[in-house]
């Protein structure tokens, strides 16, 4: 399925108009989290966010248009954290075994966070997934790159192939560890045995990840 048309909104002028869009935004934003896709309408969102029906709809055409708004805004707002923390870290004083560990982190924590907010917006558009997937395809193309930069410290003939099939591997566990669908594993067992999958691709003769404390590394969520 191709990505839905980017939904670009004319930025208000007034900081009064501005602060309208956000409690819009805002209050769109907490009534799918807490009660689902079916609660978001119109009337809700206008009483939530203390506005009116007008001021709605001098922002959005309609419910549809208010999704399209919210899917695009809330995946560039993560991707562009994303962005500022990889181009403001210091990656050369992680180890691969560390750099490993925080890619997996990374990778975790947008399963369990803004990812809620990306499905809902998904399925309240009756749409599969299509904004958490194309969210989370710069991230691993990001993550890729980083890797591949420490092939010399790949032990896989093919490093290129080892970092593919090992991001996936990740994400087949985080998937199917969906905070969604019953009772989740703590983070750090899951970021430990995801990391030992990511590492036994890149480099099967290192020893096992022993539970050493978090990496410091980024929280691109804030």
């Amino acid at each position: 399925m191709s990505d839905p048309p980017a939904r670009s909104l004319t930025p208000p002028r007034q900081n009064r108009s501005q602060r309208t869009l956000e409690r819009l935004v805002r209050a769109s934003l907490d009534i799918l989290d807490e009660q689902g896709a079916t609660a978001l309408t119109v009337q809700a969102i206008v009483t939530r966010a203390d506005s009116s029906v007008g001021s709605f709809y001098a922002r959005f055409k309609g419910k549809d248009d208010l999704l399209d708004y919210l899917g695009e805004r809330v995946w560039q707002e993560a991707l562009d954290r994303w962005n500022t923390s990889v181009s403001s870290h210091d990656w050369s004083e992680l180890d691969l075994r560390q750099l490993a560990e925080g890619s997996v982190r990374l990778l975790s924590d947008a399963q369990r966070s803004r990812s809620s907010y990306l499905k809902s917006l998904d399925r309240a558009a009756g749409r599969n997934d299509d904004a958490y997937v194309r969210f989370r395809r710069p991230l691993l193309d990001g993550i890729g790159t980083l890797l591949l930069a420490r092939s010399d410290e790949i032990a896989h003939v093919r490093p290129d192939l080892a970092v593919r099939f090992g991001l996936l591997a990740v994400l087949g566990l985080i998937d199917a560890d969906d905070p969604g669908g019953g009772t989740p594993l703590p983070p750090g067992v899951l970021v430990r045995a995801a990391t030992d999958i990511l590492v036994g691709y890149l480099s099967p003769a290192s020893p096992p990840l022993e539970d050493e404390g978090e990496v410091a590394f980024f929280d691109i969520w804030g």
